[in-house]
């Protein structure tokens, strides 16, 4: 098998063997300490930078003019 029809074959199995389920989720509670502006900045950095870590992944180098994703004017609606 080639690559691209390995992953082909992988994504048949994932599409008849996965099970969906539907939940509500629970209510929203306050926060009793909110963040903005640069405290809210810094904080999503360093929880993005101890996620790509717990992960075991290099945090990406790139430049953002050269962001690995495609972007879609007006999707989802």
């Amino acid at each position: 098998m080639t690559g691209s029809s390995e992953r082909q074959a992988r994504a048949a199995l994932r599409r008849k063997t996965t099970i969906l389920k539907r939940t509500r989720l629970g209510g929203v509670e306050r926060d009793l300490t909110p963040l903005s502006g640069p405290e809210a900045l810094s904080l999503v950095e360093r929880l993005t930078r101890e996620s790509w870590t717990a992960a075991g992944r290099t945090f990406p180098r790139y430049r953002r003019d050269q962001i690995p994703v495609h972007f879609v004017p007006g999707h989802p609606k």
